[in-house]
C-alpha cells in the first residue's frame, strides 16, 4: 500500500531535480489539498504516467508514491492517510 498524492508533494525529476506536484483533482481533495492523478502535471512540466488503475477519480487513475513521470521522475511524497495499493 502507498500513500495518496497530493498537490504540493515533492517530485524527484532527473532532468529537473526536486519540485512539486502542480495540478490535481478539481473536484476531490484529501486533507484540503487537490489530489494527483495520471495526467496531472510537476511544477518542471513533467506528466504523471502511472497511478492506481483501480480508484479513479475524474476518468484517471489516482496517483500514488512511487508513481513515474514522462521526465522519468519518481513520486516521492504522499499522504499516509489514505494508502492505495
Amino acid at each position: 500500500m502507498s500513500p495518496v498524492v497530493l498537490v504540493g508533494h515533492q517530485h524527484k525529476c532527473p532532468l529537473h531535480g526536486v519540485n512539486q506536484v502542480e495540478t490535481g483533482s478539481a473536484t476531490y481533495t484529501f486533507n484540503g489539498r487537490a489530489v494527483a492523478r495520471v495526467g496531472d502535471r510537476t511544477t518542471c512540466g513533467a506528466v504523471i504516467e502511472s497511478g492506481a488503475e483501480h480508484f479513479l477519480i475524474e476518468g484517471e487513475a489516482v496517483a500514488r508514491k512511487g508513481d513515474r513521470t514522462d521526465h522519468g521522475g519518481v513520486l516521492e511524497e504522499g499522504d499516509a492517510g489514505w494508502l492505495l495499493d
